[in-house]
């Protein structure tokens, strides 16, 4: 995202992330939520077979095989879990894969912050499931240790804060299209901060100019000043 840039003394969580093994699964009130596994491959396989669940995907299509598939799951497991916070998404009753989410970059490139993504089975999509993932996940995020710290951040981004400079951030983007998890982002709290087109880098759009929105959700720890 073009325009103005700072460095602000901020929090984050500690570095590297707990590991996987210290991450607990989390219920709630209809799915069990925990660290993806190397024996999760195949259900991890056959959620991203599915066109409508990929259409959002930074290639945009579903994967090739299975090799694909687990250079994905790759960023659930060591040593990529030190900066990765992504978990499954489960039904009790069943133990079925149904989607997968949550914190994929520390620092977005798009404003700096630590980004939030999901995605999930069409089957179960209009149930909220998204929602009442997102806000275990943010639960859980939100209660990692943290320590200060100055970060790179979009201008447009800055919240400031009565402890810090800058108010910590979750950042999420979707295209302009979205509209469904737009509507799942404002029930959690976000808040739209940005709108900005840049060049697709999806497989069959490559290049082609994209519109985008930036919604952003503030730490509950520390409150806004001004």
């Amino acid at each position: 995202m073009e325009g103005p840039w700072a460095f602000v003394e901020t929090t984050l969580p500690h570095m590297p992330l707990p590991p996987i093994s210290h991450r607990k699964p989390i219920r709630t009130e209809r799915l069990l939520i925990r660290p993806l596994q190397e024996d999760d491959l195949q259900a991890y396989h056959e959620l991203r077979l599915q066109p409508e669940v990929m259409a959002n995907s930074r290639k945009g299509r579903p994967d090739r095989d299975v090799e694909e598939t687990r250079l994905g799951l790759n960023d659930f497991l060591p040593p990529r879990s030190d900066e990765t916070f992504l978990l499954g998404v489960f039904l009790p009753s069943t133990g079925e894969l149904i989607g997968e989410g949550g914190i994929h970059t520390l620092e977005s490139s798009s404003c700096g912050w630590p980004e939030i993504g999901y995605r999930f089975k069409r089957e179960v999509w209009g149930r909220g499931y998204a929602t009442e993932f997102l806000k275990a996940l943010l639960e859980a995020w939100w209660d990692l240790p943290r320590h200060r710290t100055r970060l790179r951040v979009h201008s447009s981004s800055i919240r400031k804060g009565k402890e810090v400079e800058a108010v910590e951030q979750v950042h999420a983007l979707t295209d302009l299209q979205n509209i469904g998890s737009q509507k799942v982002l404002a029930k959690l709290g976000f808040v739209e901060f940005s709108e900005y087109t840049e060049p697709d880098t999806q497989e069959h759009r490559l290049g082609q100019p994209v519109t985008l929105k930036g919604y952003m959700l503030s730490f509950p720890g520390d409150k806004t000043g001004v």
